[in-house]
């Protein structure tokens, strides 16, 4: 990987040359198109340093941007600009296959990749759809995808064509066959991802342990010699190479490709629902590219990991990897939600009812009295009419850990702010030339970037910033009740209607009659009025 530096000098001399020189760096425009398996991968120079006028400033405060990104090397990680942490493969030989017709051993040869250290999550996913860039996945294959605890589950119900539409959003692509083996088993060739150690539930989602998807990042433990999460079990992953038997027997040693063409797509990986033998990281599988399966994810691999720009404000994570990897210490992440109770005491005077609520929660609790009479204790109201009364209180949620912002950002409260470097933005962004920095388009929706949480977080509203699960994202406890109707029923009777406290006191009507719900005058025949 070619590594630009850029660096500035304080002198006088060299200001007087920056009056008169360009310094500013602009990528040029991605026009490459996606990389079909067919074809070899075009070959990309690094963006060309072109000169912008720079007007000398009285004070300049000058900061070195490093443009070179993060170093090519085992365990070395980098936080994307979709909240996925990119994982290093360094190139060179590994052992590929594990025998049969379709599987034979060989040696291949690849050159450098980054690639997804999690399979990509429903709210990565979520994120594509809401800007037009993918289209929504097959929600009776996948129907947790707009559920918030499933938030960081993998997208499921996705083609291969989904899939490759999402990569290419990220400026990325859908790894080859080769490339999802290397990551999986290492230079050494492991059986599995962990090594050869027999598959167990602590180590992945597979074999009915679960018996449905997970977080991506559930299974540390049974990570991949790069750091890679979920390469067995959970769900399977598409990969970009079409499928074929013979293949293996006369591809090339560098960096392989897949078949020219084919009807059916390579897949890997193993599923919740597999058995635990599938798990075996060279062992390959194949779907047509136009299925959506409720067990068939995917995840990317990027070329340039410094191709976007940072955001110019991010959201502080709360007690999470998600930057380096590497768990931390502390309690887990809790929730402490108050008891809140409504209790009714209701009497009915003729047909009309007398409900006294009583609310019970901590003093700064929400109460929704819904037109009830307030009394002296703030607690208590006296209803007449059926409605609906609620109380809500927020609860409390504690995380390990102090927050922190991602590499490269400044945190200013619960804000982490840019130093900022030239790059391209997400549609829905625009790259704001003075901070070096991505910000929300004005006048669009600028909501959809608190869904840019690092995988394995969600975005807790109340506390502003990017929790950890286990916590599951409940900010609040409301109970909500009916109050009672002294209508009779049809048929008679409202086993809701209690007497007036002290009974029936009106001589004219002295008997409660249950199936009519009043004071009743037996001679009469009749409800009092």
């Amino acid at each position: 990987m070619r590594r630009v530096h850029v660096f500035f000098a304080l002198t006088i001399a060299a200001m007087l040359i920056l009056g008169a020189c360009n310094l500013g760096a602009t990528p040029p425009p991605d026009t490459e198109a996606p990389v079909e398996p067919s074809q070899p991968p075009a070959e990309t120079e690094p963006p060309i340093l072109t000169e912008v006028p720079i007007e000398p400033a009285a004070s300049p405060t000058i900061i070195p941007i490093d443009l070179s990104g993060p170093p090519m090397e085992i365990g070395s990680k980098y936080t994307y600009v979709d909240g996925s942490v990119l994982v290093a493969v360094p190139g060179g030989e590994f052992l590929m296959g594990y025998g049969g017709d379709d599987n034979p051993i060989h040696t291949v040869n690849l050159s450098d990749f980054w690639i997804y250290r999690a399979k990509v999550t429903n709210s990565q996913y979520a994120l594509c759809v809401k800007v037009g860039e993918c289209s929504p996945p097959d929600t009776n294959k996948n129907p947790g995808f707009s559920d918030p605890l499933q938030a960081n589950n993998p997208v499921v119900g996705v083609t291969y064509d989904q899939a490759a539409a999402y990569c290419s959003f990220v400026h990325g692509r859908l790894p080859t066959e080769a490339e999802w083996e290397k990551t999986a088993r290492g230079p050494q060739g492991n059986i599995y991802p962990w090594g050869d150690a027999t598959p167990s539930c602590d180590l992945l989602n597979a074999a009915n342990c679960v018996r449905k998807t997970t977080s991506v990042k559930e299974y540390p433990q049974g990570q991949s010699y790069y750091e890679a999460l979920d390469m067995a079990g959970n769900v399977y992953e598409w990969v970009a190479d079409w499928y074929s038997r013979t293949y293996y027997s006369e591809s090339p040693v560098d960096d392989p490709l897949g078949p020219d063409y084919g009807e059916r797509r390579s897949v890997r990986s193993s599923a919740f629902d597999s058995p635990a033998y599938e798990s075996e990281s060279a062992r390959r599988f194949s779907s047509r590219p136009e299925e959506a399966r409720p067990n068939l994810g995917f995840r990317c691999v990027v070329e340039d990991p410094t191709y976007f720009a940072p955001y110019c404000e991010a959201m502080v994570v709360y007690g999470d990897d998600a930057f380096t990897g590497v768990p931390v210490g502390g309690n887990p992440s809790s929730e402490n939600c108050p008891d809140v109770d409504i209790t009714q005491n209701t009497y009915c005077q003729g047909r009309i009812p007398v409900t006294n609520v009583i609310f019970t929660g901590p003093a700064d609790a929400i109460r929704d009295p819904n037109g009830c009479d307030p009394t002296a204790n703030p607690d208590l109201f006296v209803c007449q009419d059926p409605g609906t009364v609620s109380i809500q209180a927020d609860c409390t949620q504690t995380f390990p850990g102090d927050p922190s912002c991602p590499p490269g950002y400044t945190q200013n409260g619960n804000t982490c702010e840019a130093t900022g470097r030239p790059g391209e933005c997400l549609p829905g962004f625009n790259f704001d030339p003075v901070n070096q920095c991505c910000t929300a388009q004005p006048g669009g929706d600028a909501s959809f970037d608190l869904l840019i949480c690092p995988v394995g977080t969600y975005y807790l509203q109340g506390q502003n910033a990017c929790v950890p699960y286990p916590a599951k994202g409940i900010v609040s406890v409301v109970e909500t009740i009916n109050l009672v109707d002294c209508t009779p029923k049809p048929g008679g009777g409202n086993n809701a209607c209690e007497p007036p406290p002290g009974g029936c006191t009106d001589s004219l009507y002295p008997t409660w009659n249950q199936s009519e719900c009043c004071c009743y005058n037996a001679f009469k025949g009749g409800c009092q009025p």
